[in-house]
């Protein structure tokens, strides 16, 4: 859709079919079956309690070990309300004895625990409001879900309202299941790619208000997970011709630098101060250990797995590579991005990816006679997309996975959602371009689909 055409269709489909499928979530979904919303949950009511950031105590766990875990102190009924599966400690050691409810006490969350608050407030309001109407924990949980589902509904109708061009993408990525899943949650990822998907809206237009609160927005990104740095490189465009040389360009370096400044000093302090490795049961380190073996292991450990990149460097390189780029890995993550609900284990109807496939197919067909690239912004926006890439599959090699394995454990689809938004910054559509209406056509149709489909769906998952 190109500017003339405005806002107010794409408004409309998102409140007809995107914003009632994640509300329908928030209450079908139970409470701990979104990815790690259990340990979200717990952040968001220490917040409420106060606690800005987790901090470090010495647990003892179900194998008799006792380890320093970076956690918050709440009340256990949270963890008890938003635990949706046993604990199994024959495959994870857990706190052993578990605390009782009814008075605060520590429960490690570990990585989680380091994040910064900023996503966690919306929902840390809503708890607050059930808990200021008396309500059981299990309906403030809901109204914190709520709450934190009404925010990414206002980001992600602000990025369609702001937007001057591309909002066919913009939208496809808010309504994806996997988005929509997630805004239905605790979990903080909902509300990064609401904001990445807003700063890129604003930053289509070069008004100097669009630019400073573009900026914000990837400053509150990168201090989320910092490993997402690289997207303030949408704060360099549109790249003017001998960029190179033009102080406009250097100018905005300068605000991509302190954009991401503050996310890298969050993380310096976070490591130094609250994380602590994640605790596995005994193991021995996998065949890329360069040290001697025997060499066996209680947890996660990031400077051991340091040094194995060290004795391979070009690990360094060919692990994410691998990790991304493999045939099977690379549909596992597409599918991922689509949605896979529950703990990345309960796929959605084949049907949701094949319309979802379609749908993008089609769109390239009808529209590409209706958009022009911009090369050099292409080029600078799927460079800083790979380097954001390659960071988040290091990060989890660092810091998830066993020491030494030959493969990256953990990174899944919708960790690569908030990069998509940045590219409609390189895309310009052509005057008179009538392929460009279909856009919207097929992405109402496409999310007509999802709002029948994945509730069944997700009824007969639950």
């Amino acid at each position: 859709m190109t500017v003339r055409d405005g806002p107010r269709p794409w408004l409309a489909a998102f409140a007809l079919f995107g914003l009632p499928l994640c509300l329908i979530l928030a209450f079908l979904v139970p409470l701990g079956e979104v990815a790690d919303e259990s340990a979200h949950l717990l952040r968001t009511v220490a917040l409420g309690d106060g606690q800005m950031v987790g901090h470090r105590e010495t647990v003892t766990y179900s194998d008799g070990v006792a380890r320093p875990a970076a956690g918050v102190t709440v009340d256990p009924a949270w963890e008890v309300v938003s635990r949706s599966r046993p604990p199994a400690p024959d495959m994870i050691p857990v706190p052993d004895p578990m605390p009782a409810p009814g008075r605060p006490a520590f429960l490690p969350l570990y990585t989680i625990g380091t994040y910064f608050p900023g996503f966690y407030v919306p929902a840390a309001l809503g708890i607050g409001a059930g808990e200021a109407l008396g309500s059981s924990h299990s309906t403030a949980a809901l109204l914190g879900r709520l709450a934190n589902a009404a925010a990414y509904g206002a980001l992600g109708l602000a990025a369609l309202a702001l937007a001057r061009r591309g909002r066919a993408l913009l939208f496809g990525v808010l309504v994806l299941p996997m988005s929509l899943s997630l805004a239905a949650s605790f979990n903080q990822d909902a509300l990064m790619i609401a904001a990445c998907a807003l700063a890129a809206a604003l930053l289509t237009d070069d008004a100097a208000w669009r630019r400073r609160l573009a900026a914000l927005l990837v400053a509150l990104v990168v201090l989320a997970k910092p490993p997402y740095a690289a997207i303030a490189a949408m704060l360099l465009v549109p790249l003017p011709p001998r960029f190179w040389a033009n102080p406009i360009v250097w100018r905005r370096v300068a605000v991509a630098v302190l954009a991401v400044l503050p996310g890298a000093l969050w993380i310096a302090y976070a490591t130094a101060t609250i994380a602590t490795p994640v605790p596995r049961l005994a193991y021995e380190a996998g065949p890329l250990w360069p040290g001697p073996s025997p060499a066996p292991f209680l947890g996660t450990d990031t400077g051991a797995q340091v040094r194995v990149l060290l004795a391979h460097p070009s690990l360094i390189l060919t692990l994410p590579a691998q990790c991304l780029f493999g045939l099977k890995r690379a549909l596992t993550l597409a599918q991922g991005a689509i949605g896979t609900f529950g703990w990345n284990d309960r796929p959605l109807p084949a049907a949701v990816y094949a319309a979802w496939g379609a749908g993008l197919i089609a769109l390239v067909l009808m529209c590409r006679r209706g958009l022009r690239v911009r090369w050099a912004d292409m080029a600078l926006l799927g460079v800083a997309a790979l380097v954001t890439a390659w960071l988040v599959a290091l990060s989890q090699y660092l810091s998830w996975t066993h020491v030494g394995e030959a493969r990256i454990d953990g990174p899944q689809g919708r960790y690569f959602l908030p990069l998509i938004p940045m590219f409609v910054l390189a895309v310009v559509p052509r005057p008179a371009a009538p392929g460009l209406r279909w856009a919207l056509v097929i992405g109402t149709a496409v999310a007509a689909l999802d709002l029948v489909v994945v509730p069944l769906a997700t009824a007969r998952m639950f």
